[in-house]
């Protein structure tokens, strides 16, 4: 009934009358997985195993919450584990990728791929479309993926009533998202929420991630007419919410990535349902109408393969106009850096460096001898497995530079050591490429065929930096070693930037969220008339294209 509290007190009675029962710990780990109480769902689980060894769903879970933690090695341990014990569990080889992927390490790399694109080919449930993005630059292929993956875990669910004709007097938009609270989603869209209009909608947050009493949480929870807490609610129930709010349009800002819920939409929450910014790509599904992007990430040619009607804003990326690198300086020398080194950097997460972009950099690195590059040190096997490849290469190792998790504001202003953003292939940067751009570091970017391998592409175009988007590996390593071997260049590249960053379209959220509301009242318009949905175009839309 999604009694969580009562169900996981009952439970705990009966451990005490039996404490020998796999299925009963394995119960009350999900129980606190429900809760986000991660910790003790481990204790939970870990007992399911000692208990039962051959429990194979208990040793995925308890790989799951383990990568919370970022105790990737074990978590690989659990995954490897169930995988041994059952291989036609649906997706796991891909959870057990994407776990390396996260510890960068590309054992067997090559070989992982083929069997990938051969199992989605052959319809197989192999792998989550959201890992997947990292990986391959295949559109037809990822849409395959979203498609058998929607089918599988969100089947559209017809158990509730059709929705009624709502009689709004204002459009009522509900974004609905696990990270309201310092993620780079909030970071992107907290000024979005903020300037809507007021007197033509209202605006609900629909939030069911932790709870969190974080500055951008409490912004967050100020910038909403209603900021609705449903973490201890069922899909089911948050459905119903928003059915009884009586939401117009309902936007999904987190897709299939952590912590989604994505069988709200399954349900149908609002009649007009749209995927936003949290996850790079289609959701392959039959409830999800509408998903915004720009002609840049979607191109005519490229269209086929999205199976969500297109909203086209000329700028796709919300961004935060009042972002702001505090008081902090930093200097070179803060991370054992000579001032006289070129500072190459990517800030990404590092599941999304894939080993041939890794070898591209060190290519560039050994062209560069003067140079560093400044790498996020999100755990230490990706250090490790990064500084060996490294040396392997021939590049002493001395010449990555390690950068831990800052507080945000500290976070822009470490940019100020960086001379050029160097992005990951085929996900691209989205807010670590806005925040280099934002602190005035360009940002050079190899743009695929995917969604996800053209965000930063839409970035340099709204910012008239067309010149720094490269389609071949060769055009990137030649371009970065160029502005590292030409101080001019590069300084005219960043004066660019400078002037442009204040007149163009990429950081003028205020022009975005015009844009934007101009196509929710198009898409309600439509509703209204009982048209079909389409895709939809802002009505100053310009054509651009690279």
């Amino acid at each position: 009934m999604g009694n969580i509290g009562k169900a996981k007190e009952q439970f705990l009675k009966a451990a005490k009358v039996n404490d020998q029962s796999a299925d009963l710990f394995y119960n009350l780990g999900r129980l606190c997985d429900e809760q986000y109480a991660f910790e003790q769902a481990i204790t939970f689980y870990q007992k399911a195993v000692n208990l039962d060894p051959a429990f194979t769903m208990a040793w995925i879970n308890l790989a799951i919450d383990l990568a919370v933690f970022k105790k990737y090695d074990d978590a690989l341990d659990c995954f490897e584990v169930a995988y041994k014990q059952d291989p036609n569990i649906d997706f796991l080889y891909g959870d057990c990728r994407f776990i390396k992927m996260r510890m960068c390490n590309w054992e067997n790399a090559q070989e992982t791929l083929q069997m990938l694109q051969e199992g989605i080919e052959r319809g197989q449930k192999i792998i989550a479309p959201f890992p997947l993005m990292a990986l391959l630059d295949f559109p037809a292929l990822i849409q395959k993926a979203a498609a058998i993956y929607a089918k599988a875990r969100y089947p559209q669910n017809n158990s509730l009533e059709p929705i009624p004709y709502y009689s709004n007097k204002k459009i009522r938009i509900a974004y609905f998202s696990p990270d309201f609270h310092e993620h780079p989603v909030s970071f992107l869209t907290a000024e979005l929420f903020e300037l809507h209009d007021r007197d033509r909608f209202e605006i609900y947050a629909f939030s069911f991630g932790k709870k969190t009493k974080d500055a951008m949480r409490k912004r967050l929870e100020a910038a909403f007419d209603n900021f609705v807490d449903v973490a201890d609610k069922t899909s089911y129930e948050i459905c119903l919410m928003a059915r009884e709010a009586q939401i117009d349009i309902a936007v999904d800002l987190c897709g299939y990535t952590e912590n989604a819920r994505s069988e709200i939409f399954s349900l149908r929450a609002a009649p007009i349902q749209i995927s936003y910014i949290g996850f790079l790509g289609t959701m392959g599904s039959e409830w999800m109408d509408y998903l915004i992007a720009d002609e840049v990430i979607i191109p005519k040619n490229l269209r086929k393969f999205y199976s969500e009607k297109i909203i086209y804003l000329p700028s796709y990326q919300s961004n935060d106009s009042q972002r702001s690198s505090g008081e902090k300086s930093f200097r070179k020398s803060d991370l054992g850096i000579s001032e006289n080194q070129f500072v190459f950097c990517n800030l990404n997460n590092v599941y999304k460096i894939t080993e041939s972009i890794f070898h591209s950099w060190l290519n560039i690195l050994r062209k560069v001898e003067n140079s560093v590059l400044l790498l996020y040190s999100e755990n230490p096997w990706a250090t490790e497995n990064l500084q060996t490849l490294a040396v392997e290469y021939g590049i002493d190792s001395a010449r990555l530079i390690f950068t831990s998790h800052l507080p945000r504001s500290d976070y822009l202003a470490q940019y100020a050591i960086a001379d050029l953003f160097l992005d990951t292939y085929p996900y691209n940067a989205g807010t670590t490429a806005s925040d280099s751009l934002w602190m005035g570091v360009p940002v050079i970017t190899l743009q695929g065929e995917s969604f996800s391998s053209r965000v930063a592409s839409s970035l340099l175009i709204n910012l008239k930096l067309a010149e720094l988007i490269h389609h071949s590996i060769e055009d990137y390593e030649a371009q970065a070693i160029e502005l590292a071997n030409n101080q001019t260049k590069l300084n005219g590249l960043k004066n660019k930037l400078a002037a442009n960053r204040l007149t163009e379209p990429l950081f003028n959220t205020k022009l975005f969220v015009k844009h934007l509301e101009q196509a929710f009242s198009t898409a309600h318009q439509r509703y209204e008339a009982k048209l079909p949905t389409d895709d939809i175009a802002s009505t100053d839309y310009q054509h651009k294209q690279t």
